[in-house]
């Protein structure tokens, strides 16, 4: 395979990842919100739906990692991160996406599985309900608002590859 092919290859990957990070995590985000109107009743349904929910978080990141991978493949193959767009682009990438998604990751997939086997066990606690409270409505609400915005901009600087300062030479 020849750079082109290789290019063409990571594009395909790199946008099916921003498919698979952003929308199956949308779709758990609506299914809990409508399992979240129950709030304090802990059934059977609220427990179905967290499991899918810890799926589709975890679908979620993994493809956000192969997002990134194919990112940096495809800019140290053509670009070079020379490119003042692409500057712009990782700016937004690590400054705003990447510590979002750390903080879905760190919730997500390692104090949510926990706080739900209690759940399974004890009920509904305080100390759940408290972390709980926080993933929702602070980590969730922040990401809600800012990665569409972020992405939205991220996909003008691809498209329009403005003429704007580098930041680095």
């Amino acid at each position: 395979m020849n750079t082109f092919d290789w290019f063409i290859a990571l594009k395909i990957v790199h946008i099916g990842s921003l498919i698979f990070w952003l929308g199956p995590s949308l779709g758990a985000w609506l299914m809990l919100g409508a399992l979240r109107k129950h709030e304090g009743e802990f059934t059977s349904a609220t427990h179905l739906g967290y499991k899918v929910f810890m799926q589709m978080l975890i679908l979620e990141h993994v493809a956000f990692v192969f997002l990134l991978a194919s990112g940096i493949g495809m800019g140290a193959l053509v670009f070079g991160f020379n490119q003042p767009w692409l500057q712009w682009k990782l700016l937004i990438i690590l400054l705003i996406i990447i510590p979002l998604e750390i903080a879905d990751i760190w919730y997500g997939n390692i104090k949510l599985p926990h706080i739900f086997s209690q759940l399974n066990v004890q009920g509904y606690d305080k100390l759940s309900s408290t972390q709980l409270y926080i993933y929702h409505v602070y980590i969730t609400r922040i990401a809600i608002a800012v990665i569409p915005a972020s992405v939205v901009a991220i996909m003008w600087l691809v498209i329009a590859k403005p003429n704007i300062i580098r930041l680095w030479q």
